[in-house]
């Protein structure tokens, strides 16, 4: 499997997890594994206490029932690392631009570029880029890498990005013995603006979804009700409803559904910070 699923090493490293390719692939096989045993015990059982037709079915589904399961696991172990790179890759680029203005006042105060990662690792903070600064302190002071290897052992576990160009920017400055302080200025102004044009777009994308409130949360449910009320004159039922009923559903069911749904819709638009 190993040759097979070899795409899955960069993954796992630009999704931030921290484990060998060879044992993802051994736990992603073992898993599987399990949840067809589970899977195929599971429907043996079913088919012992269910009667089912034709007798075939009853040999069939637990056989069926264990792949199906076993290849869902895997399907998902398969794609685990895209979603956390995704994760990993939205939180950069909301942090990004605030790290960038406190590596310029670090090395503005006079230290160097391990000692910039150094200071920022010493923060108390679950962030993405505080992460990755504990790592390059790790392979300084305990690996023994020097600066540059540290830096593009990083780039291999940053996904594709601003801060990927930032670090292979950094790297170049650092080689052409160019001032650290000028370029994290300059690349931090440069995220500033990109952060001003997504706040742009997401507040335009923000009035969409307003209206898109008004019409679900306050016009279609006056509307319905009206109509349903209307109706009740002419005829008691639709559709084999009651129209109370359907009134009731309306009121505790849709209207509690469209709310919760515009809501996730706004947290998955709103940056976290």
């Amino acid at each position: 499997m190993f040759p097979r699923l070899i795409a899955l090493e960069p993954k796992l490293k630009q999704g931030g997890m921290l484990v060998y390719y060879e044992a993802y692939v051994c736990g992603l096989v073992l898993v599987s594994l399990v949840g067809g045993i589970i899977g195929l015990a599971f429907g043996v059982t079913l088919s012992l206490l269910v009667k089912m037709d034709p007798p075939e079915l009853a040999i069939m589904f637990p056989i069926i029932l264990g792949a199906v399961l076993s290849q869902v696991i895997f399907g998902f172990m398969m794609t685990y690392p895209k979603f956390n790179i995704k994760s990993r890759s939205s939180k950069i680029s909301g942090e990004l631009p605030y790290y960038i203005g406190y590596m310029a006042t670090l090395a503005a105060s006079g230290l160097g570029l391990e000692g910039v990662f150094k200071a920022i690792a010493k923060e108390e903070s679950k962030e993405e880029i505080v992460k990755d600064a504990k790592l390059v302190a790790r392979n300084l002071e305990v690996l023994g890498m020097d600066i540059i290897t540290a830096l593009k052992d990083l780039i291999e576990r940053t996904p594709p990005g601003g801060y990927n160009e930032m670090l292979e920017g950094l790297i170049s400055t650092t080689e052409s013995g160019g001032k650290l302080q000028e370029y994290f200025t300059s690349t931090a102004k440069v995220q500033l603006e990109e952060k001003k044009l997504l706040l742009k777009k997401m507040t335009s994308s923000l009035g969409i979804v307003a209206e898109m409130y008004t019409i679900l949360m306050i016009v279609f449910p006056l509307l319905a009700v009206i109509m349903l009320s209307i109706m009740a004159i002419m005829t008691p039922s639709l559709g084999g409803f009651d129209l109370v009923t359907l009134m009731k559903l309306l009121t505790y069911g849709g209207v509690p559904i469209f709310g919760i749904m515009m809501l996730v819709m706004m947290d998955s638009m709103v940056p976290k910070r």
